[in-house]
């Protein structure tokens, strides 16, 4: 992880430096290194001030804190500060550019979908704490990318930013399904290797089986993995912490129960059946997996989104919602295809 010699650097205009001041002594009381122009006078003097500027943000600086403003789009040399630091943001993986709005003007190259705080909403103590738990996430050297290890995990829960318990799930979640994505796409292109196993009959009996077989994975999952209890057993009760070994733990079990879910539909489809009808029952029974993959897809994908502003959101006030849709549907058009389909079967 990269040493530098401020935490963080307000980037704004001169007409808003009254507002932005409160916030700066705020952090230093909060034992955050700013750079703040008005204290580096001797750094300043003489210096080329575009070239000082370029290397302090590029080089000196984890955070540019950007509050946005009519004036701040106006001013030429805060201009440059802009364009330096949007620069640099382009080319670091890792969140650098922290916007704060005070009003609603538009920055030129500030993408919309990037998250902000925004003075009009968030009070100074607000920001302060944000800053200072966005800070505690990186020392913890913990992102949604980074691998899940020993050390890993012990270091986020030891810096424990706000909310840094959803932020290890969503990245043990985040991961674990993206390791599965080739099975995932392969499942909707209805393809598996063959398995070896050969269907003589009609397979009455199989597709059965199968369907009990699913609604198990579905019921376990439901009454013993992602029970209220379970989930508070990991991220704690309200206003406790949560257990870092359980919180991995359920994530993981997240993943299996999406594979489990995978090989159920890969076997029917690695299957070899002699009856060209208990083939196309079974290729329509293996869509009944479907709906509960997608489910769970989309809550991973929204995870992973939720997890790069999770800190700030959270000291923020926010309230964010993790829910794990665990519930069996079938769509009724496809109940019918697979009824239509066994009836051919029973013929």
């Amino acid at each position: 992880m990269a040493e530098y010699q401020f935490d963080v650097a307000p980037s704004f205009a001169e007409k808003d430096r009254e507002r932005v001041l409160p916030i700066v002594r705020r952090l230093e009381d909060l034992g955050v290194k700013v750079y703040y122009d008005d204290d580096q006078v001797v750094a300043r003097w003489g210096a080329d001030l575009v070239e000082h500027i370029a290397d302090t943000l590029t080089h000196k600086v984890r955070y540019v804190l950007m509050f946005a403003s009519r004036h701040y789009v106006e001013q030429g040399l805060v201009r440059h500060e802009r364009r330096t630091a949007q620069a640099r943001a382009l080319v670091q993986q890792n969140e650098f550019l922290l916007p704060i709005r005070l009003d609603d003007t538009e920055v030129p190259g500030l993408l919309p979908s990037i998250g902000y705080l925004d003075l009009r909403k968030h009070d100074d103590e607000v920001v302060a704490q944000s800053v200072v738990q966005k800070l505690a996430q990186h020392r913890a050297e913990f992102t949604s990318t980074t691998p899940i290890t020993a050390k890993s995990v012990a270091a986020l829960a030891r810096e424990k930013p706000k909310g840094w318990e959803y932020l290890l799930y969503a990245t043990v979640v985040a991961q674990g399904l993206a390791e599965l994505q080739p099975k995932y796409r392969e499942h909707f292109l209805r393809y598996s290797p063959r398995n070896g196993t050969v269907e003589h009959g009609n397979g009455i009996g199989l597709i059965r089986d199968r369907n009990v077989v699913l609604s198990e994975i579905i019921k376990v999952a439901v009454e013993s993995v992602f029970t209220p209890q379970t989930q508070e057993a990991a991220f704690g009760r309200a206003g406790e912490p949560g257990d870092a070994e359980r919180i991995v733990h359920l994530g993981e079990l997240f993943v299996r129960t999406f594979d489990e879910i995978l090989d159920w539909a890969r076997a029917i489809h690695g299957t070899s059946y002699a009856d060209g009808n208990a083939r196309a029952a079974a290729r329509v029974q293996a869509r009944f997996a479907d709906r509960q993959l997608e489910a769970m897809h989309e809550v991973a994908q929204d995870l992973r989104q939720v997890a790069d502003t999770l800190v700030e959101r959270l000291t923020a006030g926010e309230r964010i919602e993790m829910t794990v849709p665990l519930v069996f549907e079938v769509e009724p058009a496809l109940e019918l295809e697979f009824k239509a389909a066994l009836d051919k079967l029973s013929r």
